[in-house]
């Protein structure tokens, strides 16, 4: 019975350590590139699809709550992005051209969202119309990398020029 045993625990050697290793799927390093790519393009498509369906504010008071239903639809899509394990090899790089990036252009956007609820509650119609002027809109994210990588969506979706 102990031979039994012991034989059953060589034959399982190999398979643990295989498994404690990733297995023989080739993702030692992490998740796919492609798999990746897939799951960040459906949240920047998600997105994208809600900021389409915003209704342009056609007065002060409707200007606020644009404004925070914008920087709702980038804060969610951030954390998500955020939250999705990146290829190992492409994490540092993910940091650097993206991720911090939108870290600091989504602080911005919710700076300016609270200039414009606080010049909306005080009926400041001069600062809101310099804030209407004046929006945060220049990208941080390196768009021509993320371009590179194999992004679209999340281009579009970071692109804060338009």
């Amino acid at each position: 019975m102990q031979d039994r045993t012991v034989r059953h625990l060589l034959l399982a050697l190999p398979l643990l350590a295989a498994a404690a290793c990733g297995g023989g799927s080739g993702e030692v390093q992490g998740v796919k590139k492609a798999d990746y790519l897939t799951q960040a393009e459906a949240i920047c498509t998600k997105a994208n699809a809600e900021q389409k369906n915003l209704k342009t504010p056609t007065s002060a008071s409707s200007f606020a709550p644009y404004v925070d239903e914008v920087v709702r639809i980038a804060g969610e899509s951030t954390t998500a992005l955020v939250a999705l394990t990146a290829p190992t090899k492409d994490k540092a790089d993910l940091d650097k051209h993206v991720f911090a990036p939108l870290q600091k252009q989504l602080a911005a956007a919710r700076t300016y969202a609270d200039a414009v609820r606080n010049a909306t509650k005080a009926n400041d119609q001069t600062e809101l119309v310099k804030l209407l002027s004046d929006p945060p809109n220049k990208t941080a994210a390196d768009l021509a990398w993320m371009r590179k990588y194999g992004f679209k969506e999340c281009v579009e979706a970071a692109d804060t020029s338009s």
